[in-house]
């Protein structure tokens, strides 16, 4: 059985609902980010930059959202494109622009402290800077989404739409959410509305907020 360490909210919906996708059995761990227990001895031994989330699985510890993602994509043969075709080349594109740049963005956003620790100007800048280069980011995947495309990939639907769910879901604090974009919000509303992710929602104690609002 997996293990998934996870807090609500955070960059463990994903994975999260990525185990809900297949069919996995797994045991959640709820780290609590309040005690500060994701800096503590026991899980620096499995994630030593101390973020959520980390899977076990057996012997194997494996960190960083989009990682577990893929692994669990791959071992179940599930949510990924074949290995080798050009929809996996896609995926690939797509799965490491929202890791690398998207993400990246958003942690600028959310915690421009951890860059500035002292400087609050230099953390308004920051944080003004980062929601500027968002909405480029939702420019580029909007356009490459298409006015079609059920999913993200267009078909099948992937880990892709998952990740990008997660990831509309932490720009309901925005002034632009990403749900302001057509294409974004098409594919968005598909993933929400499909089973597996709303069990991962229930299971977080989460809600939409304010779009969707259910």
């Amino acid at each position: 059985m997996y293990k998934l360490y996870w807090a609500p909210g955070s960059a463990a919906m994903a994975p999260q609902a990525v185990l809900e996708e297949i069919g996995a059995a797994y045991e959640p761990v709820r780290v609590d980010l309040v005690a500060r227990e994701h800096e503590q001895g026991a899980y620096k031994r499995l994630n030593p930059n101390s973020r959520i989330p980390t899977l076990v699985d057996g012997d194997f510890v494996i960190f960083e959202t989009a990682a577990i993602c893929q692994y669990l994509s791959d071992k179940h043969n599930m949510l990924s494109p074949p290995l080798g075709t050009q929809a996996r080349g896609r995926h690939m594109q797509w799965l490491t622009y929202m890791t690398n740049t998207v993400q990246a963005h958003c942690t600028d956003w959310f915690h421009p402290d951890w860059t500035f620790a002292d400087d609050t100007d230099k953390q308004a800048a920051l944080k003004t800077e980062a929601e500027r280069k968002l909405y480029r980011t939702f420019d580029v995947l909007n356009d490459g989404i298409g006015p079609q495309a059920p999913h993200m990939l267009g078909e099948p639907f992937t880990l892709c739409d998952i990740y990008l769910a997660m990831l509309t879901r932490w720009s309901r604090y925005f002034e632009r959410p990403m749900w302001r974009w057509a294409n974004i919000e098409r594919v968005v509303g598909a993933t929400y509305t499909r089973p597996a992710f709303q069990r991962m929602m229930q299971k977080q104690g989460i809600a939409w907020a304010e779009h969707w609002g259910k």
